[in-house]
């Protein structure tokens, strides 16, 4: 990648992304990269050899969300919904009138990282991540990926994707998360499924991944220190990689922000 000084702050610089590793495309830009990604869709959607060495990573929750329910649109069958059961941890701290100002509908709506929303939207033969460990010794861990082959009210199955447990048959129960945010003054408890369905995934979710194909769709630049790079590693080979960038009518979108903070390298003793 070549780079391009940005003046007005010399720690985010303009990269530009050779031609070749791009996706051209005036329409949706989802269903493009979707389709580059996922080629011959119809045909593999049931096949976890196919889906397990490809995925889309984006900067964000709310990009990655779309671009999953595009796919699961796409997969024949019915959905399943489930509803989470929100509620406050009582503690000695935790005032009476809490109950009052954040009732159940409010809580229903708060969304937070590394944990399943309160309305879950499922499909059989569609792959799912763990958000959670469950347990490391079945390969059950933060980060997994599911295939998923049945959906009943309270747990569902599925076949680990990839690593030492592949092809492995689990099942994948309810679970209460306690959230903590700085931005609330409670201890919100949720009890739903630990997994998101995973066509697509953030930067920050990918790292660890190594896959055939990857595509990175960038609506908007990445906001941290080394994401572009954790983006364009998780894929095997060059050949495996495709963009799609989205930029301001003044900029071409072969170019797009890289993000790297010069300080994180000033203890670094050179030889």
């Amino acid at each position: 990648m070549k780079y391009l000084c940005n003046s007005s702050d010399q720690m985010c610089n303009l990269a530009q992304i050779p031609k070749l590793f791009l996706i051209q495309h005036e329409g949706n830009h989802i269903e493009a990269i979707a389709d580059d990604i996922y080629e011959s869709f119809d045909t593999n959607y049931m096949r976890p050899a196919y889906l397990k060495n490809r995925t889309i990573v984006a900067p964000r929750n709310a990009t990655v969300s779309q671009i999953n329910d595009y796919m699961m649109q796409r997969v024949p069958g019915d959905s399943k919904t489930y509803y989470s059961s929100d509620s406050l941890l009582q503690s000695t701290d935790t005032s009476s009138t809490f109950d009052e100002c954040y009732p159940t509908e409010f809580l229903n709506t708060l969304t937070f990282n590394g944990v399943s929303n309160h309305e879950l939207t499922l499909k059989k033969n569609t792959p799912a991540m763990l958000l959670r460990n469950l347990n490391p010794a079945l390969g059950l861990c933060n980060g997994t990926r599911i295939m998923i082959t049945m959906l009943s009210d309270n747990f569902m199955k599925g076949n680990i994707m990839g690593g030492s447990y592949d092809t492995d048959e689990v099942i994948i129960p309810k679970i209460i998360h306690n959230v903590e945010n700085s931005k609330w003054p409670f201890i919100l408890k949720r009890r739903q499924f630990p997994v998101r369905t995973c066509y697509a995934m953030t930067i920050n979710k990918s790292q660890g991944q190594t896959l055939d194909k990857v595509g990175i769709y960038l609506p908007e630049p990445v906001f941290s220190h080394g994401q572009l790079y954790v983006g364009v590693s998780r894929v095997r080979s060059a050949t495996g990689l495709r963009m799609v960038i989205e930029n301001p009518a003044e900029l071409p979108n072969n170019y797009t922000r890289n993000i790297v903070f010069a300080e994180a390298f000033s203890d670094v003793l050179t030889v």
